[in-house]
């Protein structure tokens, strides 16, 4: 894994973004007299840090509670419906909204009702009424809808892997994240990152369209990503490297830190949040067994200038080293 400059650091902390920065600290068991000693004049030096504080410090008692909402959401729904209460209570009791910190929180589960879905680090193959195959990925979620004019499906969450049967009358087309990739050939596959997605086409071709911009043809051999400002250029990608997860791989070339976390929440139970926004900007390469994904978070800290904390069995938390 490599390295990579941290761009843009220049980010006025407010009081909920230092009060965490303390409290990781605090519980970390290495603050020094010195820092402990700039703790409490920082904590007196106004009400706003205080109050903040003290909200973490009220949270971290219930923590310990809070179980994998991912296996709630695929065992029955109201339990996904407690744990989203639950989830209520830990980012507005903290003040915190969307994450931790800076507004990010990676992994935390969007409920949906696709009509076909796996769990954390399970994955399916199906095969469609119109013979079609599918395999999906851990975390993942699919919809469907076939009429006799054309074959609609929506990826909602995750990735998927699509080996589409000829049928000239009905287009075949998967949508994600407000693009739609259409079929022009069989084998290719979509995958829905935290903040874009990315389409690789394994044999033949497809078409891409994302907003106002629309990409003519993605060929075999080829990926693209694209995202609400628009499609990006096409790189070349082997068919090993494009498909390595379906052989229970991971593999990572030069991918930002914000992509890596997302992909990895999918296959070990919990969530992994991120206390700077900055550290999203790090590049990350590797390969990975998805049955062993805390060896990425190994190789993260071993790597980057990142920590890593576990507030709780299925929470960790990743702030700067």
């Amino acid at each position: 894994m490599r390295k990579s400059q941290v761009r843009d650091t220049t980010v006025r902390p407010t009081a909920r973004d230092a009060a965490l920065g303390w409290f990781v600290k605090m519980r970390s068991g290495e603050a020094t007299p010195a820092e402990v000693a700039d703790f409490q004049r920082w904590i007196a030096a106004a009400a706003d840090n205080r109050r903040e504080y003290d909200a973490l410090e009220m949270l971290w008692g219930d923590l310990d509670q809070v179980g994998d909402p991912r296996r709630a959401a695929v065992s029955a729904v109201p339990a996904s419906r407690a744990m989203i209460s639950r989830r209520g209570v830990f980012l507005g009791a903290a003040g915190v909204a969307a994450a931790v910190v800076a507004g990010v929180a990676l992994g935390v589960p969007d409920w949906f009702d696709g009509a076909i879905r796996t769990g954390v680090g399970e994955q399916r193959q199906l095969t469609l009424a119109d013979g079609s195959r599918v395999e999906l990925d851990a975390d993942s979620a699919l919809s469907l809808q076939f009429t006799p004019q054309a074959r609609r499906l929506t990826l909602q969450r995750g990735r998927a892997f699509f080996d589409v049967a000829p049928d000239p009358a009905r287009a075949f087309s998967v949508s994600a994240a407000g693009g739609v990739t259409t079929a022009t050939g069989t084998q290719f596959s979509v995958h829905l990152w935290s903040n874009e997605v990315t389409v690789a086409v394994s044999e033949s071709a497809v078409s891409i369209r994302a907003g106002a911009a629309a990409l003519a043809q993605l060929r075999a051999g080829q990926a693209v990503s694209y995202d609400a400002s628009g499609i990006g250029e096409t790189e070349q990608v082997s068919d090993a490297q494009a498909s390595a997860w379906r052989r229970g791989k991971l593999i990572f070339e030069d991918r930002p830190l914000r992509q890596v976390i997302a992909d990895v929440n999918r296959y070990r139970p919990g969530t992994i949040m991120v206390a700077d926004s900055t550290l999203l900007r790090l590049r990350v390469s590797g390969i990975f067994d998805i049955r062993q994904p805390d060896g990425v978070l190994e190789a993260i800290t071993r790597s980057l200038p990142v920590r890593s904390m576990a507030l709780t069995r299925y929470l960790v938390l990743l702030y700067p080293a």
